[in-house]
């Protein structure tokens, strides 16, 4: 009688693209700095070229996402359980495995790395609440910068 009211376990779909994707189980993390543009758009910085990279909300959402602390595989099933039952795209590993491989070959927006990863503080937070002079120092320090 008690049972009534256990919320039953979600049962995910068999993610077989993401079951035979080599990289499974590599954590995935930004590398370029990043602010909000507006309410619901962020804008990246490219340091190595003149251009302001804006996304889609789909690739926007998984470079916000780019912490280093999930692998492909955790970050997929965890996306999987934000769905209602019947609400998640059918082909959601595919889908994001692609839009993940697409940030990596478009300028390198992303990386993966075999261990977690601590982002550091200038690709941590938006760009408009750092220390400028903070991140400048740890991005010279870090190389991710020459000082000028």
């Amino acid at each position: 009688m008690f049972g009534l009211f256990k919320k039953k376990p979600k049962v995910l779909p068999n993610f077989n693209y993401l079951e035979n994707y080599s990289n499974r189980d590599k954590y995935f993390v930004r590398t370029l700095q990043w602010d909000w543009l507006n309410e619901t758009m962020i804008h990246l910085f490219d340091n190595k070229s003149p251009r302001m990279i804006t996304m889609d909300e789909w690739p926007q959402q998984i470079y916000l996402d780019a912490n280093g602390q999930k692998t492909i595989a955790e970050y997929i099933l965890w996306m999987a359980n934000q769905f209602r039952s019947g609400q998640m795209p059918e082909n959601l590993d595919k889908d994001m495995i692609e839009m993940i491989e697409g940030l990596i070959e478009d300028g390198e927006m992303i990386k993966l790395k075999d261990e977690k990863t601590k982002l550091p503080y200038y690709l941590d937070k938006p760009k408009s609440k750092q220390d400028i002079d903070k991140a400048y120092s740890l991005m010279i320090q870090d190389g991710y910068i020459k000082e000028k």
